[in-house]
């Protein structure tokens, strides 16, 4: 597919990483975003001085005391400059969000924009008629601004473009309207400087998007199991303790299924750890197929697996949904040509009866599939009650649980 220049210009422009026709994953993009902004946040409360400093060099400099434009433009200036420098100051303590949404860039843009057009117009509207040393303050400040600019926007290309070129337009335009080859000159190497900034902070916004990138990659693939695309253990745990952590009083209750196929250790023995491999693949893609996309399934290793269900309206379509699993899974799977039977056993817990504990929950859960695996192809769901002795020492075996003596799995089939 042909990638237009709009959107070539547009990646340029917010420091994408990657080409534009392989556009970030959201969640990734958003991570960009927020070290972009991060870093503008970082560097701006200094140039904030500086650019009331430089308002008051210019005001002082310009010496014409009753020209209310300019004495509004270095109130104007001077305010801004000061409101958004303590404003960052208060802020800077604060944890910064790990992603960012697109607002967080345009408003970059905007107030880019809006300084830039600010510092445009005094060398535009001044420059042609000042003393030349009042044309020296006028060419100092302008470059040190545009410099400025460039420092402290440069994770965000379209925020230096869009600060930098009226500047440059404004002064380069001042300057050459004096005619004589100096004041040509001086213009040309504006526009050359702005070039190379430009180019500059571009390569800069790409080489930092590229990093975020690189590591976000390397956090996924630190949560993900290989063998079949699922998450893995680790990536199970934090969605799941995030979810438990929510006790706001709508909080939506949740339903923990803990998975394990059934003779699957005599399937591996017998046809291979090839022909195992190949059934965890297909036991993986049978259970995205029937779950929803807002479901979340992982493979804890070996053959268990797991799968966090939310937003239901009542406890029957969870169970429903187990019965369906088991139904899928009575179907035999195809391996290197041959139909191998594995039912699936699955314990439920549903929270927050099983308590808001990560390590709790998964206990729950595991002592229902205890329950289910003494029938297998089967469900169980937890309940308050007393647990069997034999599922006690089966999660002490497994160094999961020697706890929970007060917990009773109800066997449903």
């Amino acid at each position: 597919m042909t990638v237009s220049l709009l959107t070539i210009a547009r990646q340029w422009l917010e420091g994408n990483p990657r080409p534009a026709d392989a556009p970030l994953p959201p969640a990734t993009a958003g991570r960009v975003r927020a070290v972009q902004i991060s870093a503008i946040a970082h560097n701006s409360p200094v140039v904030m001085l500086a650019a009331i400093f430089n308002a008051l060099v210019l005001r002082i400099g310009l010496n014409r005391v009753a020209d209310p434009f300019l004495n509004i433009w270095t109130v104007l200036v001077v305010g801004l400059s000061a409101w958004f420098f303590l404003r960052l100051i208060l802020r800077r303590d604060k944890p910064r969000p790990a992603v960012a949404s697109q607002r967080g860039i345009r408003l970059a843009i905007v107030r880019g924009g809006l300084f830039g057009v600010l510092w445009a117009t005094i060398p535009f509207l001044y420059f042609a008629g000042a003393s030349p040393d009042e044309q020296l303050i006028l060419t100092c400040v302008a470059v040190g601004m545009i410099f400025g600019g460039a420092f402290t926007l440069a994770s965000v290309p379209a925020a230096t473009f869009v600060f930098m070129v009226p500047i440059v337009v404004g002064s380069a335009t001042a300057i050459a309207s004096l005619g004589h080859q100096t004041s040509l000159l001086l213009a040309g190497l504006l526009v050359v400087y702005t070039a190379v900034l430009l180019s500059t902070g571009a390569r800069y916004a790409a080489q930092l998007g590229a990093r975020v990138v690189s590591h976000a990659v390397d956090e996924e693939a630190a949560r993900l199991d290989f063998l079949t695309g699922l998450p893995n253990r680790l990536a199970f745990k934090e969605h799941l303790s995030e979810r438990l952590a929510d006790e706001r009083q709508e909080a939506p209750r949740l339903a923990l299924f803990y998975f394990d196929l059934d003779h699957f250790k005599d399937i591996n023995d017998r046809m291979g750890h090839e022909a195992g491999d190949q059934i965890l693949v297909q036991t993986g893609k049978r259970l995205r197929e029937i779950t929803r996309q807002t479901d979340f399934i992982a493979r804890l290793g070996g053959d268990e697996f797991v799968l966090v269900v939310e937003s239901f309206p009542a406890d029957d379509m969870v169970l429903q949904l187990a019965e369906r699993i088991n139904e899928s899974f009575r179907e035999s799977f195809g391996i290197f040509g041959q139909d191998v039977q594995s039912t699936i056993s699955i314990g439920i817990a549903f929270c927050p009866e099983a308590g808001r504990d990560f390590d709790l929950v998964l206990r729950h859960a595991d002592a229902a599939l205890y329950t289910a695996k003494q029938d297998r192809g089967c469900y169980a769901v937890w309940q308050k009650a007393v647990m069997p002795f034999a599922a006690e020492e089966r999660l002490a075996a497994r160094d999961i649980s020697t706890n929970v003596a007060t917990s009773h799995p109800q066997s449903q089939h």
